[in-house]
């Protein structure tokens, strides 16, 4: 499943043909086709500000299925004449949601089935099953004498749990399983290991107790001085799992019986200096059997982890800045991104900045690319100005590492017309500037009143007052439509 050939065995965004496959025909137009929205439909709760449909349909034809530089392949949606109308509107193949044909015949309702052919739309998954339990607002009513609302009282927010997922729970299945097993690998600096212990035990005790002082990674050390399996592997701290298979009981490393495990040595920040130079030299070294060993090249000893780094050439000019943004490229969110990156600016400053920025900008954009209103310039403007906010918490501004020709002041003038872009992508329809037609004798004078001295471009402040249903909720919309039709 590595070409676009393959994907169309899977996954389809045409209309069936009707004579060949009736039923699935009958199927796809009930339960797969969106819309219709955009200019057939403003008012479809998909359409954007921008008066976009913020799932890009109609989709463009494509006589063939490509990969697309966003996470989803372009499916192959070609211009062959079939048409349905539906809901007094045309449909053709743009207007196909991508379905699994088997499995829409099978459960007879809505699935989108979509091909992860690249790495962000797995980051999509992830982020999408741990975001938290579905919430469901519900209300709860009881005979009241006056007419007062308590929407306070009335509203509960609460987890919201179907049928199938209530029974799983009833009969206490597993919910999660994970295979093959995930093993975080202990990071620390010689004598700098964490201790838990309970609460009042006297801290001689906790000292004397050599059980304490024992982690993966000094039991790792103490193994390859001592063991003589451990010596002939020859491992990698990240690959010693493979073979053996850490006791928490007794803390030590026991050879390993079966099962399979991945390893991951747990994250260090660059701005934590030595532990993560550690961890650079741990990935790389084999077999060390002392911390100072690590710091050990061909005879020389070095004063640091990073110095060793350096002369081992694990760490070169701006590899391990480039290093460490690409490995938080697999599991890290834009918006993270952008903070490492600022992160790393100041406390790691790469010789050549502007070429970093640009290496990583797709990345470091990638969440603000998908407002399709913005162009490109727009694009990298919005993005430089979350890295200078970022970069003035720590005492620093975007201009001292010249990551752009953009002058300052335009950036800063955008930051500031923040606000009125977004009053000015709001979409305008006309029944709402009709409304003013509708104003009666009361909401009319307040309307003439503004809207003098708003035409008169004179300051002034009013307070509409009324009771409950009057039209003063009426009276703003109208307001809100007219001053925006003018810009």
């Amino acid at each position: 499943m590595f070409s676009p050939e393959a994907y169309d065995r899977i996954v389809f965004a045409e209309l069936p043909d009707p004579k060949e496959s009736p039923y699935l025909y009958s199927l796809v137009i009930k339960h797969m086709l969106h819309g219709p929205c955009g200019t057939l439909n403003p008012n479809n709760p998909c359409i954007r500000q921008n008066g976009k449909c913020r799932n890009n349909y109609p989709k463009e034809f494509s006589p063939y299925t490509k990969h697309s530089r966003n996470s989803y392949p372009v499916y192959r949606r070609r211009n062959d004449g079939k048409n349905v109308i539906i809901r007094e509107h045309l449909f053709d193949n743009r207007w196909v949601v991508p379905y699994n044909a088997y499995l829409l015949a099978k459960f007879d309702c809505h699935i989108n089935v979509e091909i992860c052919s690249a790495i962000e739309a797995v980051k999509y998954i992830y982020k999408y099953i741990y975001k938290g339990y579905d919430k469901v607002m519900y209300q709860i009513t009881a005979y009241q004498t006056e007419n007062i609302i308590d929407e306070i009282h009335n509203f509960q927010s609460a987890r919201w749990i179907c049928a199938p997922e209530a029974m799983w729970r009833i009969f206490s299945f597993d919910l999660t399983n994970i295979h093959p097993s995930v093993m975080t690998m202990h990071l620390h600096l010689e004598n700098s290991q964490p201790i838990s212990f309970i609460e009042d035990q006297a801290l001689q005790d906790v000292l004397r107790n050599e059980r304490n002082s024992r982690t993966m990674l000094t039991e790792f050390l103490s193994m390859n001085r001592t063991n003589k399996r451990a010596q002939d592997l020859n491992c990698l701290y990240r690959e010693f799992p493979r073979y053996f298979t850490w006791d928490e009981g007794d803390r030590i490393w026991i050879d390993k019986k079966r099962g399979e495990v991945i390893s991951h040595i747990n994250t260090a920040h660059p701005i934590e200096e030595e532990r993560y130079y550690l961890r650079m030299l741990l990935m790389h070294v084999r077999k060390p059997t002392f911390f100072d060993e690590l710091k050990s090249i061909n005879g020389r000893q070095a004063s640091s982890y990073k110095e060793a780094a350096t002369l081992r050439g694990v760490l070169q000019m701006d590899n391990g800045f480039d290093e460490c943004l690409s490995e938080a490229l697999v599991y890290k969110m834009p918006c993270s991104l952008r903070q490492l990156f600022d992160v790393l600016l100041v406390h790691c400053t790469p010789t050549n900045p502007r070429d970093t920025w640009l290496k990583f900008e797709n990345h470091l954009s990638e969440d603000i690319r998908q407002n399709l209103a913005l162009l490109q310039q727009q694009v990298q403007i919005q993005v430089l100005n979350l890295i200078d906010q970022h970069l003035q918490i720590m005492g620093k501004v975007i201009t001292d590492y010249s990551l752009t020709d953009i002058p300052y002041h335009v950036l800063c003038s955008d930051k500031s017309m923040k606000e009125i872009e977004v009053e000015y992508q709001i979409p305008i329809f006309d029944e709402d500037l009709a409304t003013v037609s509708m104003l009666n004798s009361a909401q009319k004078s307040a309307f003439d009143k503004i809207m003098q001295k708003i035409n008169e471009n004179a300051p002034a402040a009013f307070f509409i007052d009324g009771p409950g249903r009057t039209g003063k909720s009426f009276l703003y919309k109208t307001l809100l439509a007219t001053v925006r039709s003018r810009g």
